[in-house]
């Protein structure tokens, strides 16, 4: 959830909580030149309670606060694309003008995904995906495409990851999922009913689900233990292709495997250097 929402709607904040709150989104557009001192100053309360708070945001502190509004301003303020996501070239131009303008649209939507990133979330993800004994990506369609070139990336680091709506044994799945394993939702809009059913089992049973999609409001992404945003720039149906959503999903997808990789970077590293070893030796070897 944006920040200056979570201000806004002040869940459960003390009266220290709410005047400072109240300050951010009053004078939001000075926050970023502010120190926690001056903040604090400003308020009439101390460093602590603004701690407190950015916690109950979900932050670290107010170093993680500050860098997550920039963020936000970063999105409001980005300029107006360039180029449409759902109809990003037209009938009449020539193939290296529709080159560029993918390519440009390659850029807007990693850059508009980035600024959508969390740093907790992120490693809580992570650490997540790291710690289960299996992992399971619930991914239809163009999504199953992206799910596959993640699990071929972690079965690379010794994950089990199976691709759960493959030959649509999904419910099978769903049902022997136990709490050492990890569920993952890659879906746009969020509200397939197979999804849904299946992400509900999933919390009763209190397995972990990471969810990344474009749609923040939606049943699943509230039941989700850990969810990632992407644009939602895209139209439903009224669009060429899906170039923007899947570039998103690739680009977040990416992203979260380094993050497990570099958990156990020397190891991994390792591993990587002994196979292409033992690949070269096999090779002399049949010569």
């Amino acid at each position: 959830m944006k920040l200056l929402k979570q201000l806004s709607d002040m869940p459960d904040f003390t009266p220290n909580e709410q005047s400072i709150a109240a300050y951010i989104l009053l004078h939001k557009e000075n926050m970023l030149q502010l120190t926690i001192q001056e903040l604090a100053k400003a308020t009439y309360t101390s460093h602590s309670a603004i701690t407190r708070l950015t916690h109950k945001l979900g932050l670290s502190g107010f170093k993680a606060f500050s860098l997550k509004l920039a963020r936000e301003f970063q999105q409001e303020n980005q300029l107006p694309s360039t180029v449409d996501p759902n109809y990003p070239f037209g009938h009449e131009e020539p193939p290296l003008q529709v080159a560029g303008e993918i390519a440009d649209l390659m850029k807007e939507t990693i850059s508009k995904t980035f600024a959508y990133m969390e740093d907790a979330v992120l490693a809580q993800t992570a650490e997540m995906l790291d710690q289960a004994k299996r992992i399971f990506i619930y991914a239809l369609g163009d999504s199953q495409i992206r799910a596959r070139s993640l699990q071929n990336k972690l079965i690379k680091i010794n994950k089990y990851v199976v691709i759960a709506t493959e030959l649509y044994e999904w419910a099978y799945h769903t049902v022997n999922l136990t709490e050492e394993d990890c569920a993952v939702f890659l879906t746009y809009h969020g509200n397939s009913p197979i999804y849904l059913k299946a992400a509900r089992h999933l919390a009763g049973q209190n397995i972990p689900i990471i969810t990344i999609t474009a749609s923040d409001q939606s049943e699943l992404a509230k039941l989700s233990t850990a969810c990632i945003y992407v644009p939602g720039d895209e139209v439903k149906h009224a669009k060429i292709g899906t170039f923007s959503s899947q570039m998103a999903f690739e680009y977040v997808l990416n992203v979260i495997y380094s993050c497990i990789y570099k958990l156990s970077y020397d190891q991994h590293k390792a591993s990587a250097d002994r196979s292409l070893k033992d690949s070269y030796i096999s090779g002399m070897m049949e010569e």
